[in-house]
Formats: structure tokens, sequence, C-alpha cells
């Protein structure tokens, strides 16, 4: 894994532990962590939402969404959560993004079939296994 220095006119790929650019002697120890953050953040809304605090995973994936806007899964679980919360209009903008971006995604697919259903209670996001792709996942395991 590599680190490409952020400098514009540099550009140099740096191995991942490299504390400075070897082309321009940026730091980069600061922007190899910022640039692991939204992993990090995603991780933290998935166990947010595995202990069943829903606001706070809505919060984590809505952090990485503004940090990485072309991110579909943190919008799919951004969706997720908001949906669960009871916001249908943000889980429809958040699907219907995912699907601009990504058509035919299925999270996004049965997420918005849901939304065309009356309003129900869904089902929660501590099932075991769900039959519809309505979990919640990402990179990585969540910290535990």
């Amino acid at each position: 894994m590599s680190v490409r220095c952020p400098v514009v006119l540099c550009r140099e790929e740096n191995a991942y532990g490299a504390e400075v650019c070897a082309g321009c002697r940026t730091p980069l120890s600061g922007y190899a962590r910022l640039h692991t953050y939204p992993a990090y953040l995603f991780n933290q809304g998935l166990a947010a939402a595995r202990e069943g605090r829903l606001t706070a995973a809505r919060d984590c994936f809505a952090a990485v969404v503004h940090w990485c806007p072309g991110d579909t899964e943190a919008r799919n679980a951004l969706a997720l959560a908001g949906l669960r919360l009871g916001d249908r209009s943000a889980a429809h903008r958040q699907w219907t993004e995912v699907l601009g971006r990504r058509p035919g995604d299925p999270k996004a697919t049965w997420g918005l079939a849901q939304l065309a259903e009356p309003a129900e209670p869904a089902e929660p996001l501590e099932s075991a296994e769900p039959a519809e792709p309505s979990g919640i996942s990402g990179p990585g395991p969540a910290p535990g």
C-alpha cells in the first residue's frame, strides 16, 4: 500500500508509513490518517447500528457521505439508517443519489421499493441475516 503525495505539483508515491514525501518533503503521516478516517467513521456507524444507536449511526454515515460524496455504500447505509429512524424523505434522497451514481444498485433498488410501500415498521437493524439486501455493510470489520 502506498500514499500519494497530496501536493498537486508532486504526486509522488510513498510507502504507507513514510513520515515525509520522498519527492517534496511534505509531512505525510497526518495525511495518511486523514485518508483512512472515512473508513473508521463508517465502521463506527456500523457498530452504532448494531448496538441500536441509530442516530449515532446516521451521523457517522452522514459524515462519510459529506467527506466522500461518491461513496455509495455509505449513502446506502445513511439511507437505511434514515428509514429506520422514520425519515423516509432523507432515505429517498440518498437512494436516488445512489442509483444516479450506480444504476441498478441492489440495496438502493430494494430501499426505494420499500419506500413505495405504505409506511410500516421496518425490520430491526440487528437481525442476523436479512432476506433482502437491507443490512448495512461496508469495508472491513467494525471495531469491537
